[in-house]
């Protein structure tokens, strides 16, 4: 881009109405990590698309709050998502969410993975709890397969 179309670039963006330079920004800081991690969520969530209040299955989509899709209970009328009942629940900044996680696959410490993201280290350190708690709740309930057990005797 030549100086010229730039300094015209500029004039315009200043031109723009709050919201539309709201959408740029986001555009320019990467929105589509929010929309990567939002999909995820969303995958996982219509493998077990449930309420959390009464348990049915039978739930519409009812619009959408912070980037995620809300769905509504037929039987009982309460709205949920897909992080409503987990550990990930009325978190923010989503965006940042898998960079953490790789943050926590490296083994960084809280106050470096917070500088590393631009979060508050009590951000960092309230996100490395709920990672964890989620990881808890990931476990198998049976054992299958192959098994070994050995012992040890300690003196």
């Amino acid at each position: 881009m030549q100086s010229a179309e730039w300094k015209t670039f500029i004039t315009q963006f200043a031109a723009l109405s709050r919201r539309q330079r709201q959408a740029s920004t986001a555009l320019l800081r990467g929105a589509g990590s929010q929309n990567a991690t939002v999909a995820l969520l969303e995958s996982v969530a219509r493998q077990r698309l449930h309420c959390p209040a009464c348990n049915s299955s039978h739930a519409h989509r009812h619009g959408h709050a912070h980037g995620l899709q809300r769905y509504r209970c037929v039987p009982c009328g309460r709205t949920f998502n897909a992080l409503t009942g987990t550990p990930l629940a009325r978190l923010r900044h989503k965006t940042l969410w898998l960079d953490y996680a790789d943050c926590l696959l490296e083994s960084a410490s809280v106050r470096k993975a917070a500088s590393q993201l631009g979060v508050h280290r009590n951000t960092a350190f309230r996100w490395r709890h709920r990672f964890l708690s989620l990881a808890k709740t990931d476990r198998p309930h049976c054992l299958h397969g192959i098994a070994e057990a050995d012992e040890l005797y300690v003196l």
